[in-house]
């Protein structure tokens, strides 16, 4: 990718390639090639993580990230056998299950829902809305509001309401803002509350004094808590010919689990060291404490997740019919499973 952010990121790679623990010259590694969507979305805050905490290489491992041509076309390279390893987002692993591509996904990266409700603070004290609250409550405080959210993103937003016993579409005022246009409709108050997940809720929270009315990453709402959202995949030809590869990236998936619900601070240290540019760290420590608690605690794939995936994201070209397609046809859950087992 030409950009600062992914000449970073490969600068980093380098760097670590050539550097071991202790600083001294590292043995060779064996390459992985990871397609990602792109390299500026802290949705894949697990992998990051990895990346910038050297796991990969304590993993004799040397990571090539890929960032694919577009968001959607994520997946390409790894069904041409240009990729080892895809990290797909739903709405891709969906529908490469509905189209029967040769993929299994092998590692969780996100349980809970990245998208959170926040308000502007002035709304948020005529409303005298207040963190100590039930949920419920809290949502039937901003009752008639505009909300502010993406496209395709409307079925998470009623699950969350009707958590609380509400109708979201009768009760709240629904205006569609495109994501790179959400700030600035939060700023100028064109929304009162909004539905986003980063950059734009750190951004709201931190520059522009947001004030978080629901945190669904923090698994406040059980149908959004617990789930499959963002997985490493890799095809079944790939997994059969090189578990090895698999497994150690697992395993790596797994250090990085560990530290994300251990060490705040080393977490984001770990971010920033994985060559991600573009985002200070006040930002960076705010969204790192909200995706913390929506990591799952390991790198098992939720199969309950995948199949509740369809009925709340979008897909592309489709949605599998989960009473057809088996989604457990598509998991590889032997890699997760030794992966957490201690080591003797």
């Amino acid at each position: 990718m030409k950009t600062a952010i992914g000449r970073a990121i490969l600068a980093a790679l380098v760097l670590w390639a050539f550097v071991d623990d202790a600083g001294a010259a590292s043995v060779e590694r064996k390459p992985v090639r990871i397609e990602v969507p792109n390299t500026g979305n802290l949705q894949f805050f697990t992998l990051w993580v990895a990346l910038g905490a050297g796991y990969f290489q304590q993993e004799n491992l040397q990571p090539q990230i890929m960032p694919a041509a577009a968001p959607r076309d994520v997946g390409h390279k790894l069904l041409k056998g240009e990729a080892d390893v895809a990290l797909l987002p739903p709405p891709m692993f969906l529908g490469m299950m509905a189209e029967n591509k040769p993929i299994v996904l092998f590692a969780s990266l996100l349980a809970n829902e990245p998208i959170n409700l926040v308000a502007r603070k002035v709304v948020a004290e005529a409303r005298a809305l207040s963190q100590r609250s039930s949920l419920q409550e809290r949502l039937r405080a901003i009752a008639g509001l505009r909300v502010g959210l993406a496209p395709e993103v409307a079925p998470r937003l009623r699950a969350l309401f009707a958590s609380a016993g509400m109708d979201a579409e009768r009760d709240m005022r629904f205006v569609v803002v495109p994501g790179a246009d959400q700030v600035q409709a939060f700023v100028d108050g064109r929304v009162d509350v909004l539905f986003a997940h980063t950059p734009y809720l750190e951004t709201t929270l931190v520059q522009h004094r947001g004030v978080l009315v629901a945190e669904t990453s923090a698994g406040e709402v059980p149908e959004l808590a617990g789930g499959q959202i963002h997985a490493l995949a890799t095809t079944r030809e790939e997994a059969k010919k090189n578990p090895e590869l698999i497994a150690a990236v697992t395993r790596a998936i797994y250090r990085a689990q560990r530290l994300i619900h251990s060490d705040r601070k080393a977490t984001v240290d770990a971010v920033l060291a994985s060559g991600m540019t573009g985002i200070d760290r006040a930002r960076l420590e705010a969204i790192a404490a909200i995706y913390s608690s929506a990591v799952p605690q390991t790198p098992a794939i939720a199969v309950a997740g995948v199949e509740r995936d369809a009925s709340l994201y979008p897909a592309h070209p489709r949605a599998p019919d989960f009473s057809r397609v088996k989604a457990s046809d598509y998991i590889a859950a032997q890699f997760a499973a030794e992966a957490v087992k201690p080591v003797r």
